[in-house]
């Protein structure tokens, strides 16, 4: 006997795997609604009904139109579909009701599965297909099925006026809560059509669409405030007067947003009207904020929980969190959990606490119905069923903007479903946040885009390449530390550069961009031992990308990925001569990573010798602009292979 997976597996191979077999009827079926639709046309419909982002046509069906394509990739991309490995769609094939409503059923991510009980009221319950049991017993149960008639003909072709009185009954049946969530912008308010970057005030318009739609709550978990020129030169206040204007519902705050110190994030919460919520940071064990919010939308009261990551500690400048600590993220989840059970409607986490963490509390967490998250920027396009909760998380940058829906039916939250959102030219800016941003970006733009230097060769600061390897960037801007502070060595974190700087004329600009962070140039010494440690803990991480990869001057170094962490760094040497574990070096390295930053407790704050004062940035420009020559990749870090 085959298993019910088996059963599943040949039934969709029918319905989505056939060639595409014309049928007399497709073309009519536009003109009647009365005659029998196709496969195509019902995806088409249900895809424009849901409002899914259309992002391109790249399918693996060879035998769908360009204008049906985009269609076929947002369900897809949203698992309406699945990705079989089948070459063949058949656009134009007759759809059953049977089949219609699997597809409408997958629509929704249901969190639960029903009994067979309303389905086999229906007289011909014997004709429907048994691989469609689940799908059409969930759709029975949400009242999505008329369940006052004698029949249910599974095997009927679907109309033009069926397609419609589907649709039209699911947004009757059940109530859709939208939540429109950003992350990671990292100062990304502008909109940057050659980076993809959405900017807030498009942002702005798709969520005031989809309040046109459904109610609609809009949220962001952090690492917002700093990252670009547009908000590093305004210590975030552009995007917390943009936020205001877009009405936002809660953010919570991530680590860099605690770059310009505690105190100023407290300024900019008086500033904000919405809430900022974290209910795991602690300050000398008293709460440093609110830990959660509820909002309320046509009768649902939704809490959200905000959580911000343990390794805030280490990703942030010490300095600016004295006397805070980060509490647990999944137990922190559990005891408000269990506080508001009972309480509310349904209990969403706003999270920046990284995806691993994420699905750690979705995995673990009884009452926790959904989790978006932040930190990791990871990609998930439609929202992923975990054991308690789904989670979610829109990349970064503004790149993608999250659209997901809770669904109630009767009153119990059923479902989660949802997509993401690209940039594109027919999304519009929404003029009211564009004319907030605006005198910022003028402002900005006249003080930086003044040409201070040019390259011959672009220098590479792509995160990929500087949280793992050498690179001609990291090369310049240490030995422009080095030659300042005449040290030893220096070295620098990987972390700390954001962009490259092309080839060609350099402003202020694209400094800025490169070195966001308010960091500045300072003086350490350094026993042997512990700058063997520091370039252990530097590559501990890799293959993985590592904000704490070490970028060095005056001094070059082998390791094996191979060996154990710890135990990976085989050679060293300083200026020629072999590293001398009892000597002292003096070193130069910028106040995040002095201060122990990124984990590097071999660095302490107290043994800051000298604080120049001087901006990362500012030693990069003037290096510049005194034509500097730009080093090669010269193997000062050698990976044995």
């Amino acid at each position: 006997m085959k298993s019910y997976k088996q059963v599943c597996a040949a039934v969709l191979a029918v319905l989505i795997g056939l060639a595409g077999i014309l049928h007399p009827g497709a073309a009519e079926a536009s003109k009647n609604p009365q005659a029998p639709a196709d496969k195509g046309t019902f995806i088409k419909e249900l895809v424009t009904s849901l409002g899914i982002d259309l992002q391109g046509s790249d399918i693996p069906y060879s035998d769908v139109d360009s204008e049906l394509a985009p269609y076929i990739q947002a369900a897809i991309r949203t698992n309406i579909l699945p990705e079989d490995g089948k070459t063949k769609f058949g656009p134009n094939e007759k759809i059953t009701k049977e089949q219609a409503y699997v597809f409408l059923i997958r629509s929704l991510n249901l969190r639960d599965s029903y009994s067979l009980g309303a389905l086999k009221k229906f007289k011909d319950y014997n004709a429907i297909h048994s691989a469609y049991h689940r799908e059409l017993a969930a759709a029975a149960e949400l009242d999505l099925i008329d369940r006052k008639l004698p029949v249910f003909q599974p095997k009927k072709p679907l109309t033009g006026n069926d397609i419609k009185n589907m649709l039209e009954s699911l947004q009757k049946k059940l109530e859709f809560v939208t939540v429109i969530h950003t992350n990671d912008m990292h100062g990304r308010i502008m909109h940057n059509p050659v980076n993809k970057e959405m900017g807030l005030a498009k942002i702005s318009s798709i969520a005031n669409s989809a309040r046109s739609k459904n109610p609609t709550i809009l949220i962001d978990m952090g690492d917002t405030f700093h990252g670009t020129n547009y908000v590093n030169l305004n210590k975030g206040m552009a995007a917390a007067e943009a936020m205001n204007a877009m009405k936002y519902d809660a953010m919570v705050p991530g680590n860099h947003d605690f770059n310009y110190g505690q105190a100023h994030l407290l300024n900019l919460k008086k500033m904000l009207q919405f809430p900022l919520i974290s209910a795991n940071i602690k300050t000398y064990g008293s709460p440093f904020l609110e830990g959660f919010t509820i909002v309320e939308r046509k009768g649902k009261k939704i809490a959200l929980i905000g959580l911000t990551a343990t390794d805030t500690a280490v990703k942030t400048n010490p300095s600016g969190i004295t006397g805070i600590t980060f509490e647990d993220e999944t137990e922190t989840a559990k005891k408000l959990a269990l506080k508001l059970k009972g309480k509310v409607d349904a209990v969403a986490v706003i999270s920046h606490s990284g995806l691993d963490t994420e699905m750690k509390i979705a995995n673990e967490v009884s009452g926790i119905d959904v989790v978006f998250g932040g930190h990791s920027h990871d990609t998930i396009e439609t929202p992923k069923k975990l054991k308690h909760a789904y989670v979610t998380q829109a990349n970064e940058y503004g790149k993608a903007l999250g659209h997901t829906n809770l669904i109630f039916h009767k009153g119990k939250l059923i479902g989660v479903n949802g997509f993401l959102y690209r940039d594109s030219e027919s999304k519009k800016e929404d003029s009211k946040v564009r004319n907030v941003l605006q005198p910022y970006k003028e402002q900005v733009d006249r003080e930086l885009n003044v040409v201070i230097a040019s390259v011959s060769e672009t220098l590479n600061g792509e995160r990929n390449a500087v949280r793992t390897k050498e690179t001609n960037l990291g090369n310049y801007i240490a030995d422009a530390m080095k030659n300042k502070l005449k040290t030893d060595i220096a070295v620098t974190n990987g972390g700390g550069i954001r962009a490259s700087i092309v080839a060609g004329d350099v402003t202020r600009n694209h400094v800025l961009t490169t070195l966001p962070f308010d960091n500045t140039l300072v003086r350490t010494t350094l026993k042997g031992s512990d700058l063997k440690a520091a370039l252990e803990h530097s590559v501990r991480l890799y293959p993985a990308e590592n904000g704490g990869f070490l970028h060095v001057s005056g001094l070059a170094f082998n390791f094996d990925p191979s060996k154990p962490t710890g135990s990976r760094v085989t050679e060293v040497v300083i200026n020629g001569a072999a590293l001398d574990l009892q000597k002292s070096y003096s070193v130069a390295t910028n106040n995040f990573t002095a201060a122990g930053g990124d984990g590097f407790v071999m660095f302490t704050a107290e043994n800051i010798e000298f604080d120049s004062g001087e901006l990362l940035s500012t030693v990069l420009m003037e290096a510049l602009q005194s034509n500097t020559p730009v080093p090669g990749i010269e193997g000062r870090i050698k990976i044995t292979q």
